[in-house]
């Protein structure tokens, strides 16, 4: 019997030496008490609490999350914020709800969106493409003046390239209408220890979810969700349960446990180390490297203005020991961790200034991303009788499911939504040759 994932994972971890990627721990757990975390691996005997029931140790460990975070209220996922979203959506928008959305939303809000039957009224920004969409306040109250009969707003902030929304500006603009605003901070989870608090609860959000494991000492699939509105806060463990598996691990409830610890204690200084080390970095680098972005972790590259494509300069620096967190044609994305430590920069820098750049021009295409015309409900579509053709032959069909390039778990075309040539391209670039379309 081979283990073909053991293998890998052996040869990895041999071959690897720098991990700009998830999860935040980088694994490195050598003075960490989950060195030895299989001794922790338990389910919920005597004492140990249950993570839906929360009334112990659980329970406890989650108040002390709600404090480093400075929030009311806070509630682990070992479903990463798959689950968040999920829980989020449910408990805020419930069945047959409307909500207006950031276009650029990971496709566990799609497919929630199925679950519950909402229908979604999107927003685009200006330049948006699939995955960065810089929806304004203005869009989102422009939304909220015709959609009045709208449950929620949901923003993406921040995005995988590192820009982050006006989440300020937006939460007015939300309670203006009297519409609670969600949103997905997978990506920044961190921002709770910037310098003025970026977090999206501390600039006016209802409710949010965050990937722990994304940039945090946390194991994957540990994460949050935070609000201070009792009346969510009442139904977060309900809701949960409805679609988080019944054995969460005390692995990753561990993780985020002792994650508080080193928060609490070290927070606030670790993450004014890391926007040091990222402005020294930029410093290091030649003019001919530009950067988009506004997150202190994400560093994300447009390799195509150095006459490379994304997928040339992530494989140059993988013969370096760096594996990168994202790269297209056009972009690559190192996700640091705050506990990266200023060796990691440094390294990055090294590798980069031994790359010869190209006497070349890679001209992007800057075809816009136009919204796809919607034939029936997201559910309605996902739900329906479907089969699989080739991208060339969709054009005027409906596509079944949610066609999405992972990562980053953008859909490309969304359930229900007609296939129009704008949308065969972007799906061709991203080498996505077949589709599920409605039958």
């Amino acid at each position: 019997m081979t283990t073909p994932i053991v293998d890998f994972l052996y040869s990895y971890e041999k071959n690897i030496s720098l991990r700009l990627h998830m999860p935040g721990h980088k694994g490195r757990f050598s003075i960490n008490p989950l060195a030895d975390c299989h001794l922790m691996d338990i389910t919920e005997v005597k004492g140990a609490d249950s993570l839906y029931e929360a009334e112990g140790i659980i329970a406890e460990s989650e108040r002390n999350a709600a404090e480093v975070f400075s929030v009311k209220h806070t509630f682990y996922s070992a479903g990463g914020s798959t689950l968040g979203i999920q829980t989020m959506l449910t408990a805020v928008v419930g069945e047959k709800g409307k909500i207006i959305a950031a276009r650029n939303a990971h496709r566990a809000f799609v497919n929630t969106c199925a679950l519950i039957d909402a229908d979604v009224i999107w927003v685009t920004g200006e330049n948006a493409d699939v995955i960065s969409s810089s929806v304004t306040p203005a869009d989102i109250e422009k939304a909220l003046s015709k959609e009045k009969d709208a449950d929620a707003v949901y923003i993406t902030s921040p995005d995988y390239y590192g820009r982050i929304a006006d989440i300020k500006g937006i939460s007015e603009a939300c309670k203006k209408y009297g519409v609670p605003l969600i949103v997905d901070n997978a990506h920044g989870s961190h921002l709770a220890f910037t310098y003025g608090n970026l977090h999206p609860i501390a600039l006016g959000a209802d409710i949010c979810c965050d990937s722990a494991h994304k940039t945090l000492p946390v194991l994957t699939g540990g994460g949050y969700i935070h609000t201070n509105s009792d009346k969510y806060a009442s139904l977060i463990k309900e809701k949960q349960s409805l679609y988080g598996s019944s054995s969460p691990s005390y692995l990753i409830l561990a993780s985020l446990d002792f994650c508080n610890f080193t928060l609490h204690e070290t927070g606030i200084n670790l993450m004014k180390m890391r926007s040091e080390n990222m402005e020294k970095l930029k410093s290091r680098l030649s003019p001919v490297w530009s950067f988009i972005g506004d997150d202190i972790l994400h560093l994300t590259v447009e390799a195509y203005k150095a006459g490379l494509s994304g997928y040339d300069l992530s494989e140059r620096l993988r013969e370096n020991g760096i594996e990168c967190e994202y790269c297209d044609e056009y972009y690559v994305t190192f996700l640091f961790s705050i506990t990266s430590d200023e060796e990691d920069y440094d390294a990055l820098a090294d590798a980069m200034e031994k790359i010869i750049q190209p006497k070349i021009l890679i001209r992007k295409d800057e075809t816009p991303f136009v919204l796809p015309e919607k034939a029936m409900r997201i559910r309605e579509a996902t739900f329906s009788e479907s089969e699989k053709i080739p991208v060339d032959n969709a054009k005027g069909r409906i596509c079944a499911h949610n066609i999405t390039h992972c990562p980053p778990c953008i859909p490309i075309v969304v359930a229900g939504e007609i296939i129009d040539e704008n949308s065969i391209n972007i799906l061709k670039r991203y080498s996505i040759c077949e589709i599920n379309v409605v039958k």
